[in-house]
């Protein structure tokens, strides 16, 4: 593949992406919170609104606001930023070996753009078996960031005696 149709396809998943994140998250607050849940399937799937002050699962909300916005804002941006140059660094490389991180950037930026904006994530889509079993509410970056990673696992997870750099 052409380099810049390559890198027009990851900067067109990249956006998409953190502009399907930024939406539902706007159409969740505009039409969740201070609401009832909205049941997709019954027992199953909801929709509801949750502000999320840690990482993922709530992780780190217990600290002190100033000190957990920090964290929570200048990790996700050095990491976004270590990735990007991991994409600037491997762009010879095939197109599919990049397409994971587009995903992860995405999902990374969306979270961030709510960090700096609200101090917090807006999480909405809520999994659940019924009351036995609840999955933490997340969004549309975190299903993106989760993609990402499985790619990733899925291209290197399983090639023995290898280095990342000589797959990529």
């Amino acid at each position: 593949m052409k380099s810049k149709l390559k890198y027009t396809l990851i900067f067109v998943i990249f956006f998409a992406g953190c502009n399907s994140d930024q939406r539902t998250k706007y159409m969740a607050r505009e039409s969740l919170r201070n609401s009832q849940p909205v049941i997709l399937l019954r027992g199953f799937v909801d929709l509801c609104y949750a502000e999320n002050t840690g990482m993922a699962f709530s992780l780190l909300s217990y600290l002190d606001p100033p000190l957990r916005r920090g964290l929570l804002v200048c990790v996700p941006l050095v990491t976004t930023i270590c990735f990007s140059l991991f994409i600037w660094r491997f762009r010879v490389k095939h197109f599919t070996a990049l397409l994971p991180f587009a995903f992860i950037l995405a999902g990374a930026a969306g979270n961030i753009l709510d960090r700096i904006r609200y101090g917090h994530v807006v999480d909405f889509i809520h999994f659940h078996v019924r009351d036995i079993f609840h999955w933490p509410i997340f969004n549309i970056a975190d299903v993106l960031v989760f993609v990402g990673g499985l790619m990733l696992f899925l291209q290197y997870g399983f090639r023995k005696n290898t280095h990342i750099n000589e797959n990529l």
